[in-house]
């Protein structure tokens, strides 16, 4: 049924796994704001590393500090893209 309301409101619904894994989506993950394909979306969840993505997200108000003023989209999407190369 959630499936079926994410694919009604336009969206590409993804069945990410169990709550007990939702950390893989956290804040600086490899999945979080990196606007992915569907089939981009299982190798970023997979390449989520609970302690380094934790460093990574604490350190978000320095990178964010270091965008420009009102950064576009496109800006924070590269951001959270270049946190994982």
């Amino acid at each position: 049924m959630a499936m079926r309301l994410v694919d009604d409101t336009g969206f590409g619904p993804y069945d990410a796994g169990v709550v007990a894994d939702s950390w893989r989506q956290q804040p600086m993950g490899p999945a979080y704001c990196t606007e992915l394909t569907l089939d981009e979306l299982p190798a970023a969840l997979a390449a989520a590393d609970r302690v380094r993505d934790t460093f990574g997200r604490d350190s978000v108000l320095e990178r964010l500090a270091a965008l420009p003023a009102n950064p576009a989209l496109e800006d924070v999407v590269e951001m959270n893209r270049a946190a994982h190369r």
